[in-house]
């Protein structure tokens, strides 16, 4: 990595993280030149962790620590990823029966968006991204606001909604239909024919999708998970582009509450299919600055 000039930091300006229900399964963080965004998924393990409101919600809070303690280090995305694939299997397969080990496909996941800034060769600020799931950042450019994303798993969520359309439901409870295509879908999990998550117990460094861009000046950056990008890709009332703007002009509260009053509008997921009525909705808007 050649860089020249100052080396740039992120600076919060707005951070939310809501549960759609009992217990909040994402995460969120920056720290120096890094910043981050989890959406855990709960494992089908009867097992719970200690100490944990769900294995999904302590799998997020260990990643985020583990992240702050590598992004401290001024390492490289690259070498994050690397190297935090080993401390979450360790401190998984230590926390977990040892039996429990050989049921990798039963273990909690999440979706990583881990994005860093450097200096350019010509003195310019460039973000680079790295994505496990879908997750999202909405990154502004000279060309525009462009989502980073990963859609490997676009085509088992699919099966999971179509397993929706015919299923009888009532309020809180997910239907057996359901719940049987998204166990079939995690055994495609961190597999050549299927899509690619943070797990504990299946290998995963190396398979994130990359991006990179030139950073537009005075612009924030989003982070986000996918109950808080419902906004645009459930109920589609704002764009990528409308999105980033509202939340640069600081209507993060507002946005929040629009989306759980549109969420309660349609409680039986009638008008706007959805596996869960509310979600976990977590966003992060930072913008970049330089320490000479």
């Amino acid at each position: 990595m050649n860089e020249t000039g100052p080396i740039p930091r992120f600076r919060s300006l707005y951070r939310q993280s809501l549960p759609g229900s009992r217990v909040n399964e994402d995460g969120l963080g920056l720290c120096g030149r890094h910043a981050w965004i989890i959406d855990g998924a709960t494992g089908v393990s009867v097992q719970r962790l200690p100490g944990a409101s769900s294995d999904a919600a302590w799998l997020s809070g260990e990643i985020s620590t583990k992240i702050q303690d590598l992004a401290a280090s001024e390492r490289a995305a690259e070498a994050i990823f690397g190297a935090l694939e080993g401390e979450i299997s360790r401190v998984f397969t230590k926390a977990i029966p040892p039996a429990d080990a050989a049921n990798d496909d039963h273990a909690p996941s999440a979706c990583l968006g881990l994005i860093g800034l450097r200096s350019g060769l010509k003195g310019e600020t460039v973000v680079e991204g790295s994505f496990l799931g879908d997750v999202v950042a909405l990154v502004p450019t000279e060309q525009g606001v462009v989502r980073w994303t990963d859609e490997r798993a676009k085509p088992f969520e699919k099966r999971t909604l179509a397993a929706l359309g015919g299923a009888t439901r009532e309020p809180g409870q997910v239907p057996e239909a359901v719940r049987r295509q998204i166990l079939e879908n995690r055994t495609k999990l961190n597999r050549p024919d299927g899509y690619w998550v943070v797990n504990p117990l299946r290998s995963w460094a190396g398979r994130e999708l990359r991006f990179e861009a030139r950073l537009a000046p005075d612009q924030p950056i989003v982070l986000a998970t996918d109950g808080f990008m419902r906004l645009v890709d459930v109920f589609a009332t704002y764009s990528d582009a409308s999105l980033h703007t509202a939340l640069a002009q600081g209507r993060g509260e507002a946005l929040m509450q629009e989306l759980r009053d549109l969420e309660s509008g349609d409680p039986m997921a009638d008008a706007y299919p959805r596996v869960k009525t509310h979600d976990d909705a977590t966003v992060l808007v930072i913008a970049a600055e330089s320490y000479g």
